[in-house]
């Protein structure tokens, strides 16, 4: 038995239990309507009660059922049924391999981490890297590139002298500041900056005076 004929079976209950000890006011009309799943007419004679925002829920789960996300997200879209079309929506596509449409259309569903895993996966046995991080830079496998192009950076740099070797270590520190090297990069650069000689600026015209 679902859930949802569960709580209808309660309402019932309900109802006849509010009739039997005289209690017919409002609340066991709206038990009553509810129970006999009329929905539409607890909201209408009781809008924002608890009973309206049930009979919202219940009508939600009755368009789920029936596979109509699009109703559900436009006209209750703040109840669990519409979190679950979404849900519905994004394994559809995934289920059909358009990874491209569950990131776009459900970027914050799970299934939009799997579909990117997916996809940058591709890139990477493609060997296809500079389109890897341009399109995801923060999945696991465009991480391991950007990684492992700042430890060649790093590698050269240790084997590079002078302006060289600055400018590698300066390029690590710019553009792959999530690397694990970027902290022994920034130590070395900062000790190389220390130890380089102040550029001595000149005035164009002036020379230098003659000693007597």
């Amino acid at each position: 038995m679902s859930v949802r004929y569960f709580v209808l079976g309660s309402l019932i209950s309900v109802f006849v239990l509010l009739t039997a000890v005289g209690c017919g006011g409002p609340e066991a009309g709206a038990q009553k309507l509810l129970a006999e799943r009329k929905y539409q007419e607890v909201i209408k004679k009781y809008p924002d009660t608890q009973f309206a925002r049930r009979a919202k829920a219940l009508l939600a789960e009755d368009l789920l059922e029936q596979g109509k996300y699009e109703e559900v997200l436009k006209d209750y879209s703040d109840t669990r049924a519409a979190y679950l079309a979404v849900q519905a929506q994004a394994k559809a596509l995934f289920d059909a391999k358009d990874y491209r449409g569950v990131i776009t259309k459900f970027p914050n569903t799970t299934l939009a981490a799997d579909a990117e895993r997916v996809l940058s996966n591709d890139l990477y046995n493609q060997g296809l890297f500079d389109s890897l991080i341009a399109t995801y830079p923060n999945s696991d496998r465009g991480k391991d590139v950007k990684n492992a192009r700042a430890d060649e950076l790093f590698s050269q740099a240790k084997a590079a002298k002078g302006q060289k070797q600055i400018q590698l270590l300066e390029e690590i520190t710019r553009s792959y500041n999530q690397s694990p090297i970027y902290k022994d990069a920034a130590s070395l650069l900062s000790t190389l900056r220390g130890k380089t000689p102040p550029q001595v600026k000149t005035t164009v015209g002036t020379q230098p005076a003659k000693k007597p």
